[in-house]
């Protein structure tokens, strides 16, 4: 006997069956795309918001290595794992104890 497996359906009309079926891809595509929403690379402007600083102090951070950055084309973005590991590591300490203005 092969194993396979048999829905059965009673009662059921082809347009309620396609109306189950289109609400669970719905709701799986929502969660993906909610997910795909998180920001994983940030820009240059983005990290310099993020870290209340300059662009040009975000560009010698990466430059002496201590925030891991990649660059597409001319622009140069920073991954959201590699900033937060860069802060817990305190490598950028002074942007950690900076004061608030």
């Amino acid at each position: 006997m092969e194993n396979s497996k048999t829905i059965l359906l009673h009662n059921i009309t082809p347009e309620e069956l396609r109306d189950m079926i289109v609400k669970d891809l719905k709701v799986e595509l929502e969660a993906i795309l909610s997910k795909a929403k998180e920001v994983e690379n940030y820009s240059m402007q983005e990290v310099a918001e993020q870290l209340k600083c300059s662009k040009l102090t975000v560009s010698n951070y990466i430059k002496k290595g201590y925030i891991p950055a990649f660059k597409i084309g001319r622009r140069c973005y920073v991954k959201r794992k590699d900033l937060e590991d860069a802060l817990k590591l305190k490598e950028v300490k002074s942007l950690r104890y900076r004061r608030g203005g």
